[in-house]
């Protein structure tokens, strides 16, 4: 997924060079980005109903098909309109990862380790966003495409030797199979109670007997699960949309072009290095202290960070002031950025998307919330060049610094805290149930 996300970044720049064999408009470079995530939208609904009728791994190998599909065409495509198809395939991809995977890691992990394994799956995105950056800049296109093609053979194999979740298979009534999977899961400690507490909430589930846009209805209709919605909604829109898609998607083309003796292809790499690192301090740090913090540390950076590059940005571009002397702010600018966003509400946003939901909406809601994330980013990408057309490139940058106080104000008043408890205890608290603490340390 990050291999995916991070392509435009290096191939941008490549596809301006006089001697590509590809050339496009402005306007098509941003369909080339923004087709990604467009297609992404396609896919959510069916994923959505797909992880519940074949289940959560069967349906992540599906969506890997088309991550071959994209790379593969990418690398015999040499038109415009073969990078627009491969593009497109590989949003169908990411709408099934974005819908299920959480769901499936938040399914199998232990509570006191849930977080860490939730963030460790963005950690991942930004190591495939860093390979691009690495190898990007000093291959062709078509040899990107030939290494990148490799990760879905890697996933392929590996992900085949993973079990599917417990929890589908207490949703399809194959108790000996979750068994197993459980077994698996834990390396052979207990399971009796994790399983039987499985079962009951799944039975609790079964009793509403809705059907699939009964479901969808009720993320509105019924206040626990209307909660639980408006703030994976929200905080999904707040990720994209505070500007981590247009940075990693433009940095290659609006940063200085040197750094001292930086290029911006080594600015564009120690970025993606440094937001790596961040999201694994938040993996180190989420189930110690706790989800909500993080979530006030992302409000701060992104006005500590983004506030400054505004200004910088507007000296150069709409002034005659000379900011040659400080070309280091827009790039500082970027690393705290990315710090504040993957060491707190990027990595976070998704793992509540994995604990909020009782499972018989899983599917439903994740769909949900992958068009929110998809929607969002392509609005804030498409929103980049119009706004550095028609006001300045500046304007980018304050929206994404008025995102900080956004976060700040909504986690405090509306955002639960998630911390150690299970998928039962949260949905417990999220309909106002009182559960002691003695209940919560004997579930854990």
């Amino acid at each position: 997924m990050g291999n995916m996300l991070g392509w435009p970044a290096p191939t941008l720049k490549k596809l301006r060079e006089p001697d590509s064999e590809i050339h496009l408009s402005l306007w098509e470079e941003v369909w080339v980005v923004n087709v990604f995530y467009l297609t992404t939208l396609m896919g959510p609904f069916p994923y959505g109903v797909l992880m519940n009728v074949m289940g959560r791994k069967t349906t992540l190998l599906i969506a890997n098909i088309f991550a071959a599909a994209s790379w593969a065409l990418t690398y015999f495509g040499r038109t415009g309109t073969t990078l627009l198809i491969a593009r497109g395939l590989a949003g169908i991809m990411s709408g099934g990862a974005f819908t299920v995977m959480f769901v499936y890691v938040a399914e199998i992990a232990e509570p006191r380790v849930r977080g860490i394994a939730g963030t460790l799956m963005v950690a991942s995105i930004f190591l495939g966003t860093i390979l691009v950056y690495l190898f990007g800049p000093y291959v062709s296109i078509q040899t990107m495409a030939a290494i990148s093609g490799t990760l879905p053979l890697v996933f392929l194999l590996l992900f085949s030797l993973c079990p599917e979740s417990p929890y589908y298979y207490v949703m399809r009534g194959r108790r000996a199979d979750a068994e197993r999977a459980l077994a698996w899961l834990r390396g052979g400690a207990p399971i009796e109670n994790e399983l039987a507490a499985i079962q009951t909430s799944i039975e609790r589930e079964r009793k509403t007997g809705q059907g699939y846009f009964a479901k969808m209805l009720s993320l509105i209709t019924v206040p626990a699960h209307r909660k639980a919605f408006i703030i994976v909604e929200v905080l999904a829109f707040l990720q994209r949309f505070s500007g981590f898609s247009s940075l990693a998607t433009y940095s290659t083309v609006v940063l200085p072009p040197r750094l001292g003796p930086l290029t911006v292809d080594h600015c564009t790499l120690i970025m993606g290095v440094v937001w790596l690192v961040s999201s694994l301090f938040c993996s180190a740090f989420i189930d110690r202290v706790g989800r909500k913090p993080l979530l006030y540390f992302s409000s701060i950076g992104f006005v500590v960070s983004m506030l400054p590059t505004a200004i910088w940005y507007y000296l150069d571009r709409e002034t005659s002031a000379d900011v040659t002397g400080v070309n280091w702010v827009p790039f500082a600018g970027f690393i705290g950025f990315g710090v504040a966003l993957t060491g707190g509400l990027g990595s976070i946003a998704p793992v509540y998307n994995g604990e909020l939901f009782p499972s018989h909406l899983k599917g439903q809601a994740s769909a949900f919330t992958t068009i929110v994330g998809a929607a969002s980013s392509a609005i804030s990408i498409a929103m980049f060049p119009m706004l550095a057309s028609h006001v300045g490139l500046y304007a980018n940058f304050l929206v994404y610094a008025a995102m900080g106080p956004v976060t700040g104000v909504f986690t405090y008043f509306y955002v639960i805290e998630t911390k150690g408890k299970s998928l039962q205890m949260i949905q417990a608290e999220l309909n106002g149930e009182e559960i002691g603490e003695q209940e919560e340390n004997g579930k854990e």
